[in-house]
């Protein structure tokens, strides 16, 4: 046979302007042999069988009480599923659709902007097909899964990666469809009762232009993470126990060997434009190097560490690799910058002020969002005041740098090179025919300190001329 169709309908409400709508189950096997299904049954709440709260908030405050101790693993926590992701593992029970709530008030354009992650096994198998769900389903343009109807589906853009370790995925989401998307979620054999609370921005509008899921490392760790290494998690810290430990620090005599190191974990130039008082920022591009500056910085490993990034994971990995290694404390503010600032923005006047100053970097189209009004960077063309990063205008030069808004007028969003200017000028048909390859590698690219100067303009024309023969020679 060469393609089987069962449909199973059921019927659910959604917060579609409070309508009900009615989802499609599909199990179809097509030309290629892929089964595909959508689990009809309904989402049950685990918050009335755990007896105070929902299961996954009591999960993790179980493993916030677990001792760190080397060699003992702690309890499971949020982001750590023991059991695997496949048909080799056993299902998870669905959570409640409405455990993401409150959903933010305001959003700038329509959008939910969020990010989530979590480990557990998967094979390679499992991983390819999760991969292709939801390219598919939560992408544009195709058969909704909540609908008999052919139409748009979940209308997710953003980046997702997948692995046999678990997901890391950054999303924008029309606001009409998020509860849908915990849907989704919590009715796939692969991701039900694996997928945490949505870490929710500070700030929301649609933050990317198209839906990209890859199989890849969650993490750009240099090296195979593998979920024996995961299973050593960092102590995990909300704002008001973060903040009690950076204040407690402020407070001991600091100049004791022994005295918490507090790391911002994240690539040199997003500290620029914001970090927490007292942090080390070291001056790495890479994960591995991240974590030798770590063990640097503390040989001892009865040193207690602390760390931070934008939205956790990375974190979360290296505090394990550091446990793994024998570090004894090493505790990690949970949800990243994103959740300390939602946390800064739903204070009360008169609250103590936010210990994270500035703004937190973003690795989408919006490139930050403000945390607190501190301005802590300077034009990189002018040197006023400013904490705006942006592209070149040139996507050959794609230089990421601060520029104020007189700089971007004057030089036509560009970095300033008359080259680039002529470029950015240029229409699509005049640039394919004008093609050139990258001006700068990655590190060039993320250090504009290093780029600008006395002679930067000359260097520009030099490697344009050099990426245009370049180009020629492979079109010849």
């Amino acid at each position: 046979m060469d393609a089987m169709l069962v449909r199973h309908f059921f019927t659910t409400t959604a917060a579609h302007g409070g309508r009900a709508i009615r989802g499609l189950a599909l199990q179809t096997r097509g030309r290629q042999g892929r089964l595909w299904t959508r689990d009809r049954r309904q989402c049950s709440d685990v918050a009335h069988k755990a007896g105070d709260g929902c299961g996954m908030q009591r999960l993790h405050h179980e493993a916030a009480a677990t001792s760190t101790s080397v060699g003992k693993p702690p309890a499971p926590s949020l982001y750590l599923r023991t059991k695997r992701g496949d048909n080799a593992g056993e299902e998870l029970e669905a959570q409640p659709l409405d455990m993401d709530q409150p959903y933010p008030a305001q959003t700038d354009d329509g959008y939910h902007t969020l990010s989530f992650y979590s480990f557990f096994e998967m094979t390679e198998q499992t991983v390819g097909a999760l991969r292709d769900r939801m390219q598919t389903e939560w992408g544009a343009s195709n058969s909704s899964i909540l609908s008999d109807k052919p139409k748009d589906t979940l209308g997710v853009v953003g980046r997702i990666y997948v692995c046999g370790e678990g997901i890391n995925a950054q999303l924008s989401v029309p606001t009409q469809n998020t509860r849908a998307l915990r849907q989704w979620i919590e009715t796939d054999r692969t991701l039900r009762g694996r997928i945490p609370r949505f870490n929710w921005a500070i700030e929301h509008r649609k933050a990317f232009k198209a839906l990209h899921v890859r199989a890849r490392p969650l993490v750009a760790a240099g090296a195979h993470v593998d979920m024996e290494t995961l299973r050593h998690e960092p102590e995990y810290l909300d704002p008001d126990q973060w903040d009690h430990e950076l204040q407690a620090m402020k407070e001991a005599d600091s100049g004791t060997e022994l005295a918490p190191l507090v790391v911002d974990m994240r690539n040199n130039y997003e500290a620029r434009i914001g970090r927490f008082e007292g942090a080390v920022c070291p001056d790495t591009d890479t994960f591995r190097d991240e974590l030798d500056a770590v063990r640097s910085m503390s040989p001892d490993k009865k040193r207690p560490i602390l760390m931070y990034c934008t939205g956790g994971i990375r974190c979360s990995v290296a505090g394990a690799v550091l446990r793994a290694d024998g570090y004894e404390t090493v505790k990690t503010l949970a949800g990243g910058v994103i959740a300390y600032g939602r946390h800064v923005r739903a204070r009360p006047a008169g609250a103590a002020p936010s210990l994270f100053h500035g703004k937190n970097f973003t690795f989408d189209k919006r490139l930050g969002e403000p945390v607190t009004e501190h301005v802590l960077a300077e034009c990189d063309q002018c040197g006023s005041p400013c904490d705006a990063f942006t592209n070149c205008a040139n996507t050959s030069c794609n230089l990421l740098f601060i520029q104020c808004a007189d700089c971007a007028e004057k030089h036509h969003r560009t970095c300033g090179s008359s080259l680039c200017i002529e470029r950015a000028s240029m229409t699509h048909e005049q640039l394919i025919a004008n093609r050139m390859g990258p001006l700068w590698d990655y590190r060039s690219r993320i250090h504009p300190e290093k780029v600008f100067g006395r002679d930067w303009i000359a260097r520009v024309e030099k490697l344009a001329a050099a990426a245009a023969a370049q180009s020629k020679q492979n079109g010849s």
